[in-house]
């Protein structure tokens, strides 16, 4: 009936800490009539009730259209093999859905591949057409058409190859093979890196040394953003993450934006503690700010001494290390408690010291470069809490669970590389 209506229904869930209330179910309506889904486990209003504001007041200002069929359309050659997105719309073929409601934030992925020989084109032309009904009610239609060179250079291919964007359509794919029930996504990421590394060794590299690790440009981090996939909590298996999570962030990255692929795959992380000279002091146009140079996404670079912020796209988490001096408490943050962190972040004072300044003036910087995305929530993350060490098995650089670090992982996918020309 929502379908049929042009109705969409979004869920809004803030459970208590320790509270199972079945995602997987409470998410079916938002998936199939293209609502959005606002999950914030542990609830807190003192520390989640700014996000909370955000979430809801995003939710119900931001620009939508009713009653969508969308389509994509190729030219002679191309066909659309895939599509991947967060709702599970009514597919009419691959290249062509019915949806109640498409908002700015929404996301599709298509997937081409080549149905015929095209060679001897020097163009191929894609249309996407959305028939829809706005706010007003009036009827209306959007299309874009693009046109793209062809080459028949391979080198050229992966001279222009966008990593985010390959990383995104692999992270979806993965995404969509696990909440199929299949387990073999794994195999399915490395068979993916190992294919293209390798197109790219046979024919663009063929004359190097045949123990000689290759990387195309373009590519480079490739194994770095595939090993760190198959790190993410939402797909290792245990009981280090809560099923309503394990969903809920499996669906969260089937709606991913390609701004937010890299920094979710490899989080940055600033120091905040010691600042360096720059850092947080405006930089003289606007009201940009000079950001602290990022560090490796390791464990083994995290001083004991130190506050950093780790930034994955969607959230910030200041982390204070255990061995963080207690006169740092009182010159950055004014307080005497650890558990005090959080407040005064929340609500600076107008006293507050220039360092703790400098740190806002971060904060804000990260969250102005993405003004357009949702807004970032803020979490204080204190040494010996259960926040602590998920935000430690997030670094992508390390061996997590039965994952192994990435120094590793990149000699086996050069093996595997190698065993293939043998």
């Amino acid at each position: 009936d929502a379908l049929l209506k042009g109705v969409a229904v979004s869920t809004v869930c803030a459970p208590a800490p320790g509270a199972y209330i079945d995602m997987a179910s409470l998410s079916i309506l938002p998936r199939r009539t293209g609502g959005d889904i606002c999950y914030i486990p542990g609830f807190d209003p003192a520390r989640d009730g700014e996000r909370l504001h955000y979430d809801v007041s995003r939710l119900v200002i931001q620009r939508c259209v009713y009653s969508c069929v969308l389509k994509l359309r190729c030219s002679k050659g191309l066909q659309v093999e895939g599509m991947y997105g967060t709702w599970e719309p009514e597919v009419i073929d691959p290249s062509t859905f019915q949806v109640s409601r498409l908002s700015v934030d929404a996301t599709v992925n298509f997937l081409l591949t080549h149905a015929e020989r095209i060679e001897e084109r020097k163009h191929a032309y894609m249309q996407i057409a959305c028939l829809y009904t706005n706010r007003q009610g009036h009827r209306l239609i959007r299309i874009h058409t693009l046109q793209l060179p062809l080459t028949s250079s391979l080198s050229n291919v992966f001279r222009y190859t966008e990593i985010d964007a390959v990383t995104n359509m692999l992270l979806k794919q993965a995404v969509s093979t696990v909440l199929s029930g299949n387990g073999d996504f794994r195999d399915k990421l490395v068979t993916s890196c190992v294919n293209m590394l390798h197109a790219y060794r046979s024919n663009c590299a063929s004359i190097t040394s045949a123990g000689q690790l290759i990387l195309p440009e373009s590519l480079k981090l490739l194994p770095l953003y595939v090993g760190s996939i198959r790190k993410m909590a939402a797909f290792r298996s245990g009981s280090d993450i809560r099923a309503d999570d394990r969903v809920t962030a499996l669906i969260h990255m089937l709606g991913l934006p390609i701004a937010l692929t890299g920094p979710l795959v490899y989080p940055r992380i600033f120091p905040l503690w010691p600042l360096t000279d720059m850092a947080g002091m405006p930089t003289g146009m606007d009201d940009n700010t000079h950001l602290p140079a990022t560090i490796a996404c390791s464990a083994d670079k995290l001083g004991a001494d130190r506050i950093y912020l780790v930034d994955n796209g969607t959230s910030l988490r200041l982390c204070i290390r255990p061995e963080l001096p207690f006169e740092v408490l009182q010159t950055v943050f004014q307080v005497d408690s650890l558990a005090d962190v959080a407040l005064a972040l929340a609500k600076p004072t107008a006293t507050a010291s220039s360092e703790m300044q400098r740190v806002l003036a971060i904060i804000q910087q990260i969250r102005r470069e993405r003004l357009r995305l949702p807004w970032q929530s803020l979490t204080v993350v204190l040494p010996g809490m259960p926040d602590e060490s998920r935000l430690l098995a997030a670094a992508c650089e390390d061996s997590v669970g039965s994952e192994t670090s990435y120094v590793d992982f990149l000699c086996h996918i050069h093996k595997l590389v190698q065993n293939i020309q043998e």
